[in-house]
Formats: structure tokens, C-alpha cells, sequence
């Protein structure tokens, strides 16, 4: 399926703060999953070498669906909220591309 729009974003996090992330996380996906049936991939990989780090990988057939229903869902909005002002996020880095067909993303 080419032309998806992939969201990747790698953080460092508190270490004390990630059991609350991962709630949070866990419920903004089951939201995700439920009602967004749109979103091709919303997972949360955590890093093998440091406990800390995390990629959050986000799928969707366009740009538009990450937009609406997405990011304008409250789920979405309170966890950006706590996301951004708690101050668990040390370091993030991210990018956003759109897959081109060459190659495969499962069998």
C-alpha cells in the first residue's frame, strides 16, 4: 500500500514517570484501536538497549486521518496535554513520510 502517511517519534523519558506513560499510552491506543478504524498502525516499541527510550510508529491511510480524526479526538488532546506540560519527556526527536511501496511492511 504506498502513498500511507507514517508519524515516528522517538523520547526519552523520566524514568520514574514511565509506568504513567505507559497507562497513558495503553489508553490512548485502546481509544485509537476503538474508535479510529481509519489508523492502519498506532504501537509503542520500547528500546532493547535503554529502558528509557521509546519509538511511537502512527499509520494512517493520509495525512488528513492523523489530522481528523486523530488529533482532533480528546483522548488524543489530554494525552498531548500531559505529554508536553509534566515534563516526562527529556529529549524527542521525530519525523513524518509517507511509505513508498518498495519493500513491505508484513507478509
Amino acid at each position: 500500500m504506498s502513498g500511507v502517511f507514517c508519524l515516528y517519534i522517538r523520547a526519552k523519558l523520566k524514568t520514574d514517570a514511565i509506568p504513567e506513560f505507559l497507562e497513558g499510552w495503553g489508553k490512548l491506543a485502546s481509544h485509537v484501536r476503538a474508535n479510529e478504524p481509519e489508523t492502519l498502525s498506532y504501537e509503542l516499541c520500547r528500546s532493547d538497549q535503554n529502558e528509557d527510550e521509546f519509538m511511537i510508529v502512527e499509520r494512517y491511510p493520509s495525512r488528513a486521518q492523523l489530522e481528523d480524526p486523530h488529533q482532533t479526538s480528546e483522548e488524543f488532546k489530554a494525552f498531548k496535554e500531559w505529554w508536553t506540560s509534566s515534563g516526562v519527556v527529556l529529549e524527542k526527536s521525530g519525523m513524518s513520510c509517507v511509505e513508498t511501496g518498495v519493500g513491505y511492511m508484513s507478509k
